[in-house]
């Protein structure tokens, strides 16, 4: 029963870095120790399915947990529901750069560029490239939620997209969210359920969907690609990351005219505060590997 509790409460700290742009639930897995456990009973739900649902059913509770109870503080610092900008984003974001740039020098430990070759740098060319024209390519009027069948359907890749990025320590699946625009909309509709309003389920529940497909077959994949070819992945994973920072500093850019010298300084505080916290994890995860 103790262990019980305990993969809850790790599952809540999960949760919380999982909703966190820029924070991988991966790094935070690997620092507490249950990171092997996880891989190990994703690949084999099939084969052992009572222990891989033993060891996950508490894992996945807390995560649930610690999403739904940090939702309402990131909804209300980016102003997800406000129709106007509130000085809190630029902080926030600033925030989530620096959560970006402290986790690059132990994603670029594993960047073998010399082994990857051209190829290598191929790749991460081609990741950059598309991570910042995400936010220039889909303008937000795009990027509009309602409950329709097409946007229904939508949320089960978008799930599966960010699961698959939870896999992998330092890569963020809130960040891929978000670059993709729709970090919002998700927020939003777990604020609603948390009031009350159960209409946000044609959002959530298509998304929950893509979660499981994810976490179940693409993580697989990745799992796969980061044993077979690590090389080639983690070059293309560091493009992503390296261009996470550019792409959420042109989603924000509205942010910018309306930002005060006051608002500069907290933001560049938090930039430095996030970079120290994602740095310090990543010292966190390699010292656990080695234990």
């Amino acid at each position: 029963m103790l262990n019980f509790i305990l993969d809850i409460l790790r599952g809540v700290v999960m949760g919380v870095s999982n909703i966190i742009p820029g924070v991988s639930g991966g790094t935070m897995a690997v620092s507490m120790g249950i990171y092997d456990r996880i891989i190990f009973a994703v690949n084999h739900i099939v084969k052992k399915f009572k222990e891989s649902i033993k060891d996950l059913l508490p894992i996945i509770i807390g995560i649930l947990v610690g999403l739904f109870a940090f939702a309402a503080l990131i909804g209300h610092l980016l102003g997800t529901k406000s129709d106007t900008i509130p000085l809190t984003r630029l902080p926030t974001n600033f925030a989530f750069i620096g959560l970006i740039l402290g986790g690059l020098p132990a994603i670029y430990k594993r960047v073998n560029m010399k082994k990857a070759g051209a190829f290598g740098i191929v790749l991460f060319v081609i990741f950059f490239v598309i991570v910042v024209a995400l936010p220039l390519l889909v303008p937000p009027e795009a990027r509009t939620v309602d409950h329709s069948i097409g946007i229904m359907l939508l949320m089960i890749p978008l799930g599966a997209i960010a699961s698959a990025t939870m896999v992998i320590p330092g890569v963020s699946g809130s960040m891929i969210l978000m670059l993709l625009g729709y970090y919002d909309s998700v927020i939003n509709a777990m604020n609603e359920l948390r009031s009350g309003d159960f209409s946000a389920i044609a959002i959530l529940l298509p998304y929950l969907i893509g979660l499981l497909i994810g976490i179940v077959s693409i993580a697989k994949l990745i799992n796969f690609l980061l044993k077979k070819y690590p090389e080639y992945t983690f070059s293309a994973i560091f493009g992503l990351v390296i261009g996470s920072p550019v792409a959420l500093l042109i989603q924000n850019k509205e942010c910018f005219p309306i930002a005060t010298a006051g608002n500069w300084a907290i933001s560049i505080v938090c930039l430095i505060a996030g970079f120290v916290v994602a740095w310090l994890l990543a010292r966190l995860e390699k010292t656990e590997s080695k234990a």
